[in-house]
C-alpha cells in the first residue's frame, strides 16, 4: 500500500513536472513567436510609413514646383502687361505732349489783358494765328480714342496721378487757347479757376507750392515739363527699379528752349496783327 502511495506520488510530482517545464517551454516559445510577430508586424507598418513620408516629400515637391512655375508665368505675364500698359500711357503722353506749346504762351500772355480785350478782332485773330497751327480739334479726338484701360489696371496710382495732373494742365492750357480764339465770345475770368487743379498738382509735388503763392495760378503751366519727365520717371522706377530718365539739367535745357520759341512766336504775331507787347509778361519774368 505504502508503495503504491509512493508510486502515485513520484508518478504525481513526474507529471506536474512535466507539465511544468512544458509550460513553461510552451510560453517561452510562444512569447517569442507573438514578439517575433508584433516586430514583423509593426516593420511592415513602419516600412509603408516611411514609403507614405517619400511619396508625400515627391508630392509637396511637385506641388512647390507647380507652384513656383506658375508663380513666373503670373509674374512674366503681370510683367507683359505693365510694359504694354506703359507703351500705351506714353502714346497718350505724345499725343497730348503736342499741345505743350499752348501752355507755353499762356506763361507769357496776360490773361486778364486779353479777355479785357476780347471783342477787338485783332486780339482774336493773334490768338487764332497763335491756336491754329496746333489743329486742336482733331488731335484732340485722336486723343480721346486712346484706350486707358491697361494703365488703369496695371500701372500704379502714383504713376496715373503723376500723367492725370500733366494731362490737366495740358487741357487747361489748349480750353483757355481754344476759347480766347473765338470772336466776340464774352468769358467769364472764373471759368479759368484753378484750384482744384492746383490741390492735385501741390500733392504729388509739393514744393511747387512756393511758386504759387509768389507767381499765382499760371504758375502751373511752368510745371508741364516736371509733369512730362516725370511720367517717365514714374514708369521707369515702377518698371525697371531705376531712377530719373532724364537729368535736371537736360529738362532744364528744354524749358528754356520751348519758352524761348513760344516768346518768338507771339512777339511775331503781335506785331502781324499791330498789337501793343503790353498784353505779355516779361520774359525774364514767372
Amino acid at each position: 500500500m505504502a508503495e503504491q502511495i509512493s508510486r502515485w506520488v513520484i508518478s504525481f510530482i513526474t507529471s506536474a513536472g512535466v507539465l511544468t517545464l512544458l509550460a513553461f517551454l510552451t510560453r517561452s516559445t510562444l512569447a517569442k513567436f507573438f514578439t517575433k510577430s508584433v516586430e514583423h508586424h509593426f516593420e511592415k507598418k513602419f516600412e509603408k510609413f516611411k514609403a507614405e513620408i517619400r511619396d508625400n516629400e515627391k508630392e509637396l515637391e511637385q506641388i512647390r514646383t507647380f507652384m513656383s512655375s506658375a508663380r513666373r508665368d503670373r509674374d512674366s505675364a503681370l510683367q507683359s502687361k505693365r510694359f504694354e500698359a506703359a507703351e500705351s500711357l506714353l502714346r497718350a503722353r505724345q499725343l497730348i505732349s503736342e499741345f505743350s506749346g499752348l501752355a507755353d504762351y499762356l506763361k507769357i500772355l496776360k490773361i486778364d489783358e486779353i479777355i479785357k480785350s476780347n471783342s477787338d478782332p485783332k486780339i482774336t485773330n493773334f490768338i487764332k494765328a497763335l491756336t491754329d497751327p496746333f489743329n486742336i480739334d482733331e488731335k484732340l479726338k485722336t486723343f480721346k480714342e486712346i484706350d486707358r484701360t491697361l494703365p488703369n489696371l496695371y500701372l500704379s496710382e502714383r504713376t496715373i496721378k503723376t500723367f492725370e495732373a500733366y494731362e490737366t494742365i495740358i487741357l487747361n492750357a489748349v480750353t483757355i487757347m481754344k476759347l480766347l480764339s473765338l470772336p466776340g465770345l464774352k468769358i467769364d475770368p472764373n471759368l479759368f479757376n484753378k484750384e482744384k487743379m492746383k490741390s492735385m498738382i501741390i500733392d504729388l509735388y509739393p514744393q511747387s507750392q512756393a511758386g504759387f503763392e509768389q507767381y499765382g495760378d499760371n504758375h502751373v503751366f511752368h510745371l508741364t515739363m516736371y509733369f512730362y519727365t516725370q511720367i517717365l520717371n514714374e514708369l521707369r522706377n515702377e518698371l525697371l527699379g531705376t531712377g530719373n530718365m532724364m537729368k535736371d539739367t537736360e529738362a532744364a535745357a528744354n524749358l528754356a528752349r520751348d519758352t524761348r520759341n513760344a516768346h518768338i512766336n507771339i512777339l511775331n504775331s503781335l506785331e502781324n496783327n499791330d498789337i501793343p507787347v503790353s498784353i505779355i509778361n516779361n520774359p525774364d519774368a514767372k
